[in-house]
């Protein structure tokens, strides 16, 4: 029942749904298909005040600690954080599995909760749109014209 106004606004609601209900882990994805953006976990976390741990590879808790790991450069790191924690997942933490018929059927039977939404503010606001500029077109070379591709390469690509 809301209008997506921009990634803050959606974090805002998912952190009044934790606070009213509590919670030990909030699962966030690596980036959002609306804006493209990754900041939804990191503001979920400040809103919560709580921990935050971004583009885990693994997970694991063991009683109030997690244990997660991310993929950083030259190899990965480790982190152990006790809950509540927010942690936004890159691809590979969960399998993706497809409901069989009855546990379709049976989803249809459960009532669905409608919440409305908390009052925020957007942060942002969209100033204008603009189109990529257009790209250049494909230059074909023949195959045996070697001084004309090198040419090309050098001159227009600076590519040699």
């Amino acid at each position: 029942n809301a209008v997506n106004a921009d990634s803050y606004f959606i974090a805002a609601q998912i952190a009044e749904i934790a606070r009213q209900g509590g919670y030990d882990i909030i699962f966030t994805g690596k980036e959002t298909i609306d804006y493209n953006g990754s900041s939804i976990g990191g503001i979920v976390s400040e809103l919560l005040e709580t921990s935050y741990i971004s583009l885990a590879t693994k997970f694991d808790i063991a009683g109030t600690t997690a244990t997660i790991t991310r993929e950083i450069e030259g190899g990965e790191e480790t982190s152990e954080v006790d809950v509540p924690v927010v942690v936004s997942c890159a691809k590979g933490v969960a399998e993706q599995r497809i409901p069989n018929m009855r546990g379709i059927m049976a989803a249809r039977t459960k009532p669905l909760k409608v919440v409305e939404p908390a009052a925020v503010e957007a942060f942002t606001s969209i100033v204008s749109y603009e189109l990529p500029p257009a790209k250049a077109g494909v230059k074909l070379v023949a195959a045996d014209n070697v001084a004309e591709l090198v040419r090309l390469l050098h001159e227009e690509a600076k590519a040699i």
